[in-house]
């Protein structure tokens, strides 16, 4: 009988996810992932029962966790933090494993099936298009954290990711299964063979792996970088950045006109100090109210008096509160005021502040991808009582589902985007923006719930692949930082340090041409999954067939 686990099973599993955690940003061992990806096949290849590969894949990733995630928790721990942060990521760090499971257990199914050695070469490149597929499918939906992407390791190693504007960041994940393939291939040969049959098999298989590890550098060298670079497109646009470096658990409940004053402030530093800035932007619910409602008018007029004297547009985030007209036809799930019933819903927004325009003229995007369980319960439209069963007292829980994802309109000078914190993580519906005409792309974040820890490092780096799938110019403006800009390359500048108050101010270039990826968007990804299911198919039968033979 073969138990679940023993000694040396156990150990690889260790290895195999702490490599895999450890590639994650910010600790810069990008090249883990390959050693971890082989150490997870030969998992799959020692396992011979369901039940072991459930466990031991479950197990691997629950190791990856409490390297990469285990954040989530420890900020729980920080001053003035809630406790519901704690709960949240034992949470995460329990169920998270489940979601990197199945792509395991299919790609052990196929190779079960086939069981003859001279197979098991050619079944093992089901591996990428399984896991391809498998990381694409679980970014659908409203059940999904779209984090510990093998492509997301890859966000140091610039020279290697370029051809994420045809593939998005699942191709990168896709070429990393791929050369990790290679290399398990060429460590298995090592291990079952003598070295005087080795040489030529080994020495073709050194030969492929070589070529195929050192493609996206060659893709590099032969694309036309100047496409989207400067040259070509030299109109710019001057924007300046906000960090006011404002305690995320202290501001709901604060001395909120003092927090006005301090924005006004640093809007008029950038003002006095970069001439000719067209755009000023301030991070993610930075008003911590409703803006639009009669009893913070005065906060309201102060920054809209001032965007007025200043004839400069201010972009911030700031809850927004929609009352239903049609209160019949309102969502099954939408809030009810107590005093007088009436059915209203709460947004997570992004509002352009224009000179010369009152607040009901205004452009905005109501935020779409909500945070599981901190911002809103999943399919609580279907399920509306789960909607209590979370709520901070920060001001964060339920909001509603935006509706309007739009594009902004900056006095005819330029169209950029505002994708709103956890937003930025979705490879293609980020680059929905783009393909309805987004010049440059701008992103507000409050990432103060993670202090220093690694989720504010990897929610930063994640956005480099924003830029290049869709060769856009980033701001990035977070409340405690990272803020910075982020070039069509995947280049950082003018990055802020954590924890403290900080204004950039950089010009950005306006770029029209799209990428196939912003055109296309995951198209690579679902022909992965398509091919998966293919292969699965086929598996299947084939072992349905050879039942009916016995």
């Amino acid at each position: 009988m073969n138990p679940v686990f023993n000694k040396k099973i156990l150990l690889l599993l260790i290895a195999g996810g702490f490599c895999y955690g450890l590639s994650f940003p910010p600790i810069n061992l990008y090249f883990l992932v390959y050693a971890s990806f082989m150490i997870l096949i030969e998992t799959a290849f020692r396992s011979h029962t369901f039940k072991q590969i459930f466990f031991r894949t479950y197990f691997f990733f629950f190791f990856a966790s409490l390297i990469a995630i285990s954040w989530i928790s420890l900020s729980g721990l920080r001053d003035n933090a809630d406790t519901f942060l704690i709960i949240a990521g034992f949470f995460t760090l329990i169920v998270y494993p489940l979601f990197f499971v199945p792509p395991v257990i299919l790609f052990f199914y196929i190779n079960k099936n086939f069981s003859p050695r001279n197979l098991k070469y050619i079944l093992i490149f089901t591996f990428p298009f399984l896991w391809t597929g498998f990381e694409y499918l679980s970014s659908l939906g409203q059940i999904n954290f779209p984090w510990l992407f093998a492509g997301n390791t890859q966000t140091y190693n610039l020279n290697k990711i370029q051809f994420a504007e045809y593939t998005g960041m699942f191709g990168i994940s896709f070429w990393i299964c791929l050369v990790s393939v290679l290399m398990y291939i060429l460590y298995d040969e090592i291990k079952s063979s003598s070295w005087k049959m080795l040489s030529v098999k080994s020495l073709s298989l050194v030969i492929v792996l070589i070529l195929l590890y050192f493609a996206p550098d060659v893709f590099n060298s032969l694309r036309d970088a100047k496409k989207y670079s400067s040259e070509l497109n030299p109109q710019t646009i001057k924007i300046g950045i906000v960090q006011p470096n404002v305690d995320p658990w202290v501001k709901w409940s604060g001395k909120q006109n003092d927090l006005i004053t301090d924005y006004v402030n640093q809007i008029i530093e950038i003002h006095n100090s970069s001439p000719g800035v067209k755009m000023i932007v301030l991070p993610e619910t930075a008003l911590p109210y409703y803006y639009r409602e009669r009893h913070f008018e005065d906060r309201y007029l102060t920054l809209k008096k001032l965007c007025d004297s200043l004839d400069i547009p201010i972009l911030i985030g700031t809850p927004d509160l929609v009352y239903y007209e049609d209160q019949v036809n309102a969502p099954d799930d939408a809030k009810i005021m107590k005093s007088n019933g009436q059915k209203y819903d709460t947004y997570n927004t992004a509002v352009l502040f224009e000179p010369g325009k009152e607040k009901d003229w205004y452009q905005k995007h109501q935020k779409v991808k909500l945070v599981i369980g901190s911002e809103r319960m999943p399919y609580q439209e279907i399920l509306p009582f789960t909607k209590k069963l979370v709520e901070w007292g920060v001001g964060l829980s339920s909001w509603q589902i935006g509706r309007d994802t739009n594009v902004f309109d900056l006095n005819g000078k330029a169209v950029f985007s505002t994708a709103i914190c956890y937003e930025s993580v979705y490879p293609e519906f980020f680059s929905e923006f783009v393909k309805r005409g987004a010049q440059f792309c701008v992103i507000i974040t409050n990432d103060g719930w993670w202090g220093k820890f690694f989720g504010t490092y990897q929610h930063n780096r994640f956005a480099v692949f924003r830029a290049i799938e869709n060769r856009r110019w980033i701001a990035r403006c977070a409340n405690t930082g990272i803020s910075g800009f982020i070039d069509p390359e995947g280049n950082m500048f003018d990055e802020t340090e954590i924890n403290v108050k900080a204004n950039i101010v950089r010009d950005v270039n306006l770029i029209d041409e799209k990428t196939f990826f912003s055109l296309h968007g995951d198209l690579f990804s679902r022909i992965c999954l398509i091919a998966g299911a293919v292969m699965f198919g086929v598996s299947f039968g084939f072992r349905r067939k050879m039942n009916m033979k016995k």
